[in-house]
């Protein structure tokens, strides 16, 4: 199994531009998606106990395909606000498992890149304490977890440094998915030796905002993936406030990752979150309590309107059986396209913004022969910058101001 480690880009900042160039993907990756997942998902789901012991084939896809269908379907924009519990169904948890989830996994890996500092402070957190406590929150099969632990497969450890113990503490409203994630945890850290012994899995069936109460007082990062989308929010007035506050205390190293889809509702809910959470002074109100995407600490100037912040990044996300269920869904993936929040932890803030720099929230809005107009992220109400026709600015994208 191939587990040589990769050589690391050179030149990148946690303040980085969204890259234009096609994300690569830990070494592990492949046998993730095209053996583990599938084989998992066969010997779990298929109806005859005649097939489960058999490689995962191209009958199998096609079989599998009709669940991933159907479960896109309700993943469009057209659903209904509150989603149905998806995951109570047995043909939904594995079509989420063979296809959702590695997509969902290249958006997070694909934000750690982005911010490899913000991971580092969190693996950093980790070697200090002797664990690495990792909290997801809406987890489902354990998806930001798993793409961590590919991540820290490929990462450079100090000279001397080894991985801390990893303890994964989960929490969702589906025990069922939650323990599906689980099983692959345990098939991954038993195929690396980096990862074996190391990895303690702790699963919890309720909702986000009960879950403080049940993690460690210090965490190395917490992620809370996809909860705002699916409107899965407390109905007592106050609770979700109370239950940031306790998650916010609760957050070192790495801090707090929320992420959601590159859909309005969801992005300006996470936005007007972020503006109460420094109103409140929840967080401190500087730009150095924040990975990213924002520079400032203002309020922001996308939370309500026609537009929001999403971004969109080159991925050609490998898999084969990944790539069949993209070609059947009539949408093969060349980009991860989402909207996300990362929260810095107050003993390791972000680093200080250049001054001079804005990050771009859309694409050209005008054009011309000489110029485009791009929007930039400012306090309160979004900027206006004239850049030029051939200077291939994007959404994303830092630029002078």
């Amino acid at each position: 199994m191939p587990t040589k480690t990769p050589p690391r880009a050179k030149g990148k900042t946690s303040r980085s531009p969204l890259t234009r160039t096609v994300n690569a993907f830990p070494a592990a990756w492949t046998w993730f998606v095209d053996e583990l997942i599938p084989t998992y998902v066969k010997k779990k789901y298929s109806p005859r106990e005649s097939w489960k012991d058999k490689p995962f084939t191209t009958d199998d896809a096609r079989f599998f395909f009709k669940g991933v269908n159907e479960l896109s379907e309700l993943f469009t924009e057209e659903r209904p606000r509150q989603l149905p519990d998806y995951f109570a169904h047995p043909k939904f948890r594995s079509s989420y498992l063979l296809y959702f989830l590695p997509l969902q996994a290249a958006k997070f890996l694909s934000i750690f890149r982005l911010h490899s500092e913000a991971v580092r402070a969190a693996l950093r957190h980790g070697q200090k304490d002797g664990t690495l406590h990792l909290v997801d929150l809406g987890a489902g099969p354990g998806t930001a977890s798993l793409a961590f632990l590919l991540w820290l497969l490929d990462e450079r450890l100090e000279p001397g440094k080894e991985l801390p113990s990893i303890e994964l503490h989960w929490f969702d409203t589906n025990g069922a998915i939650l323990q599906d994630g689980a099983a692959l945890v345990e098939g991954l850290a038993d195929q690396f030796p980096r990862l074996r012994g190391k990895v303690k899995g702790h699963t919890h069936v309720g909702p986000w905002w009960k879950a403080p109460a049940q993690f460690p007082q210090e965490t190395s990062l917490i992620f809370f993936g996809n909860v705002l989308n699916e409107a899965v929010l407390p109905q007592k007035e106050g609770e979700a406030s109370q239950a940031w506050s306790r998650i916010l205390e609760r957050a070192h190293g790495g801090g707090v990752l929320v992420l959601e889809p590159a859909l309005r509702h969801s992005a300006q809910l996470m936005s007007q979150l972020r503006d109460e959470l420094i109103e409140v002074q929840a967080i401190e109100p500087s730009a150095q309590s924040i990975w990213g995407p924002c520079l400032h600490a203002g309020r922001c100037p996308l939370a309500t309107g026609r537009d929001w912040c999403h971004f969109s990044v080159p991925a050609s996300i490998p898999g084969r059986w990944f790539a069949s269920f993209s070609k059947g869904l009539g949408s093969e993936r060349h980009w991860v396209k989402f909207s996300y929040l990362w929260l810095a932890s107050k003993d390791a803030p972000a680093p200080r913004p250049a001054a001079h720099l804005r990050r771009v929230v859309s694409d050209p809005i005008q054009k011309d022969r000489n110029a485009d107009v791009v929007l930039t992220c400012e306090p309160e109400h979004p900027g206006r910058v004239r850049v030029p026709a051939d200077s291939h600015v994007h959404r994303g994208d830092l630029i002078p101001a």
